[in-house]
């Protein structure tokens, strides 16, 4: 059967906790596809009911007919690690390639996976870190007195 290009994958909840309209993470798809010359045919969106993947599902049986799989994101795949490592599995077992267009990495080989897995686990912690993963700016940039410089310099 003749390779027909890579289907993107999309969804309808927010990824990381921000909400990317549909068409944005379109945009972004697509882009990702053309700056690659990857041959593209149409995303598939999603359903927005939490840890829903019966999309994505259907995306993997879709796999014969495919080039691969052009996700938004990486944090679009499932929530529970054996379920992306069974879907890592399918997408190589096929020979296919699976690409997360925003974090713009490629799932070609066994050993890519363990970069994938990295970057969730990472983000899996972060809320758990001092101020929860997120810088907080103060009032100056030399601390929320408002120093001087000058004062900062002076030797006591």
């Amino acid at each position: 059967m003749a390779e027909r290009g890579y289907r993107g994958y999309i969804v309808s909840r927010p990824v990381r906790g921000s909400h990317f309209p549909q068409r944005v993470q379109n945009l972004v798809v697509r882009d990702y596809a053309a700056r690659r010359s990857l041959p593209f045919r149409l995303s598939v969106t999603e359903y927005a009911m939490a840890g829903c993947t019966m999309m994505f599902a259907s995306l993997l049986d879709e796999l014969d007919a495919l080039d691969g799989i052009v996700l938004f994101s990486l944090f679009t795949l499932p929530a529970r690690r054996e379920e992306r490592r069974l879907a890592y599995e399918r997408v190589l077992a096929a020979g296919k390639t699976l690409h997360a267009a925003l974090e713009g990495l490629v799932l070609r080989a066994p050993g890519d996976i363990r970069v994938w897995e990295d970057i969730i686990e990472v983000d899996a912690v972060l809320p758990h870190t001092p101020f929860g993963g997120r810088y907080e700016k103060t009032d100056t940039p030399l601390g929320p007195e408002g120093a001087t410089l000058a004062a900062l310099l002076t030797v006591r």
